[in-house]
Parts: C-alpha cells; structure tokens; sequence
C-alpha cells in the first residue's frame, strides 16, 4: 500500500489578484514552491486538488511531476477538496494514507512529514504540534477516511479529527509551523 501526499489547492483566495496560488513567491509561484516541497516528502506520490482559477493555475504553474484533481464542487468549502481526492484514492484502493498539505504552504520540510509518518502506524490520524499549536501536514489513515467522505461545506481538518478519529498521534516540534500564506502581505516579495 502507497503513500500519498496531497496540497489543497482548490480555494479562491479572494484578496489575492489575480490567482492566490499563482502569486510570485522566490522565482516561481506560491504553488510551484509548495509542489517543490511536496516532491521531496517521502512518499510515493503527490496529488494537487485545484478548484476556483483551475485553469489558470495549470497554465501558469509547472505541475508536471505531480498529479491534478479539478475539484468543481471547490466553493462548497474545504470538505469537497478533501472529499474529491479520498474519493479518487479510495477507489483505486491502493493506498493506506495521506499526507494532507495546503497549497499556500511553500516551505513543509521532508524530514518534519518523515516524523509525521514514523508516528502513523497505530494511530488513525496525525497531527503536528509546533510549539503547541496544531498544524498542516496531517496524516490520515484509510480508517479516518470515512468521516471525512461524509462531510460537506466549510470544515476544520483538526476538528474533524479531534472529535471523529479513533487515536490520534501528536508529533511535537520545537520550531514554529512553516508560514502559510493566507494574505498578499504574508509574500515576502510585499513586504517592505
């Protein structure tokens, strides 16, 4: 059974102009830096769930070495990207867990998603803590995959698995979450 590492890319980042995921960030995009990322986390493949800008999106970010959802349902909320791609893999039936990742997170280092991974065999879920704070990646198991195909609307990830996940594994860090980039301000290329 594989091992597959997805970015939730499918939201239209509204304050962003003209693509959030297409934004400049270090010589590429915002999204080209977090598929950058994901290609070095030790798993077999990497999924990216695309949804408001799609076609933008492929057209102006090298996607190339990873695999593409188009999520239609995407303004729904973050249920119907995650529920589209554990659809797609539970189908295929040959994978045991998943690596979710958000898009606007360019900089998941291999070796933190390693420890995520050590963690996972007798847990449903895991979760990262950076300095106490819960964060992106999580792992889920194919037992946790259920909850989730079963959702709609606007949901919180953590929520989801604090209340419906049988066990779930906590890795600490001693380092801050890398930065997500929810606002044209959090690009370093706007700052001042």
């Amino acid at each position: 059974m594989s091992t597959v590492g997805v970015l939730l890319a499918a939201d239209a980042g509204i304050a962003f102009s003209p693509s959030k995921y297409t934004s400049p960030l270090r010589g590429s995009t915002l999204l080209g830096r977090s598929v950058e990322s994901a290609l070095s986390w030790p798993v077999d493949e990497v999924l990216v769930v695309l949804g408001a800008d799609a076609e933008a999106v492929e057209e102006t970010v090298d996607l190339g070495a990873v695999s593409v959802i188009v999520d239609p349902s995407w303004d729904e909320g973050l249920a119907a990207p995650v529920r589209a791609v554990l659809d797609l893999l539970s189908r295929e039936g040959r994978t045991s867990h998943v690596v979710i990742g958000m898009g606007d997170q360019p900089d998941v280092a291999a070796v933190d998603v390693a420890r995520l991974l050590e963690a996972r065999s007798a847990a449903d879920a895991v979760v990262p803590k950076y300095r106490y704070a819960a964060g992106f990646p999580v792992v889920l198991g194919r037992s946790a995959w259920d909850v989730f195909l079963r959702l709609e609307g606007d949901i919180d990830i953590h929520d989801v698995i604090a209340t419906h996940a049988g066990s779930v594994e906590e890795v600490w860090f001693d380092h801050l979450a890398p930065k997500r980039i929810l606002d044209p301000s959090d690009l370093p290329e706007t700052r001042r």
